[in-house]
C-alpha cells in the first residue's frame, strides 16, 4: 500500500511496547510509537522532521552504550527511529510501511484491540496486549508480535 492515511475516531496516542523480544543482528525493537492529532496534522501538512513521524518503530542497538534511566530500564545509545513511506491507521487496524539503511525494509501489519486498550488507558499503564499482527524487519519475519500500551515515560 502507498499513502498516509489516519481515520482513527479514538484516541490511541501513545507508546507500544513488544511483549516479547524482537530482534535483528544487533537491533533489539524498543516500541511502537502512535502520535497525536498534531503530529498527524503536522505530517499531512508537510511539516515533517527526519525523527519524528505519528507512526513510528523505534529499534536500539544492544551493542552500544547503556546506562539504567529514572524508572529502571536500560536505555541504550544508538536508536534507530523507522518513519513511515506509507501507514493507514484506524481504529481497528495499523499497517506501516518504513525504510531504515540497516534495517531494510520495515512492515507491520497488525489489529487493535480497542477494547484492551481502552481499559489499558484507564488504568494508565500495562494491560493485556492491545495491538497484535505480523512483522517484517529487513528479511526476518515475525510472524506474531504483540505490544502492549503506555501513555509515556
Amino acid at each position: 500500500f502507498t499513502g498516509f492515511k489516519h481515520d482513527q475516531k479514538q484516541d490511541l496516542f501513545g507508546y507500544y511496547y513488544p511483549t516479547a523480544e524482537v530482534k535483528v543482528g544487533n537491533y533489539k525493537l524498543d516500541h511502537l510509537h502512535i502520535g497525536g492529532p498534531v503530529g498527524f496534522g503536522d505530517w499531512v501538512a508537510g511539516r515533517r522532521t527526519k525523527t519524528y513521524g505519528p507512526v513510528m518503530l523505534e529499534f536500539h542497538d544492544v551493542t552500544s552504550p547503556a546506562r539504567t534511566n529514572a524508572l529502571g530500564n536500560t536505555s541504550y545509545s544508538v536508536k534507530l527511529r523507522v518513519l513511515p513511506t506509507a501507514y493507514a491507521l484506524n481504529d481497528d487496524a495499523v499497517r506501516f510501511v518504513g525504510t531504515d539503511p540497516k534495517l531494510g525494509e520495515v512492515r507491520l501489519d497488525a489489529r487493535i484491540d480497542l477494547a484492551a486498550l481502552k481499559t489499558a488507558q484507564a488504568r494508565g499503564k500495562d494491560a493485556p496486549p492491545v495491538i497484535t499482527g505480523a512483522l517484517q524487519v529487513g528479511d526476518a519475519p515475525f510472524k506474531t508480535v504483540a505490544f502492549t500500551w503506555k501513555g509515556g515515560d
